[in-house]
């Protein structure tokens, strides 16, 4: 009986190529989202779905290629962006898009949001969430970046990326308590997320509700466990 072992060439080669991948990506990401701060994780394969509560059904986006989940910089505590500006819009599924060669962010007063932590007993994650009808026009992303994380595939279909900004509960909680003219103009309900029927299904601050497939089966799991974490800690500057 033979073991195969690794050698340390190859394992430094690993590991050299593992960094280059997360260099590529951190930088591309970071023309998109210049408050991209650290790339907390990345895996070669997603794509995305969205519920359609009127048909009880998914329905496949033009989303897919390499998703990322990273850290962002809201140091200078300083709007999305200036409503005057017009350079980022969102549409009803949660995704940024880059106007006129801007950069955008991920999340948005209305890209990134969902209804709240997913109970843990048999609650129906697809109930209704008073969306029904055709979805909204885009429009332009305002208010203050409360976006501590981010969440973004980096499209291979289309120069549209899919984005949706991840902010922990204590956030959303503390938002509403005093910043109340802000939620009020623009209200925000905790995010969920869950693993099922092989989807990482993310409920975003506005009641839509996402199902991402990612082909490394082992990085679903990892994917939820993350979105989890740092939906229920205290946001973090940094990750060592």
């Amino acid at each position: 009986m033979t073991t195969q072992t690794t050698t340390p060439t190859e394992a430094d080669n690993s590991n050299a190529l593992e960094f280059y991948r997360k260099a590529l990506n951190f930088n591309v990401i970071g023309r998109y989202d210049p408050k991209i701060k650290q790339l907390l994780f990345h895996t070669p394969h997603a794509s995305v779905y969205k519920w359609d509560f009127q048909k009880d059904e998914w329905t496949k986006l033009e989303y897919q290629g390499v998703l990322a989940i990273y850290l962002r910089d809201l140091s200078k505590d300083e709007p999305l962006l200036n409503v005057d500006d017009g350079l980022y819009s969102t549409d009803a599924q949660g995704n940024s898009h880059k106007n006129s060669n801007s950069n955008n962010a991920p999340g948005s007063s209305s890209s990134s949001g969902n209804n709240g932590s997913l109970r843990s007993h048999n609650s129906d994650i697809y109930a209704s969430n008073n969306m029904a009808g055709p979805a909204p026009a885009s429009t332009v992303l305002t208010g203050r970046d409360i976006y501590n994380y981010g969440l973004i595939i980096l499209n291979r279909m289309n120069p549209d990326n899919f984005s949706m900004g991840i902010v922990p509960h204590s956030v959303v909680n503390k938002r509403k308590v005093f910043d109340v003219m802000e939620d009020k103009a623009n209200p925000l309900e905790r995010m969920g997320v869950e693993v099922k029927d092989d989807l990482v299904i993310i409920k975003n601050l506005k009641h839509e509700v996402f199902g991402v497939w990612i082909h490394t089966i082992a990085d679903r799991q990892n994917i939820y466990e993350l979105i989890k974490y740092l939906l229920e800690s205290e946001p973090k500057e940094t990750f060592a």
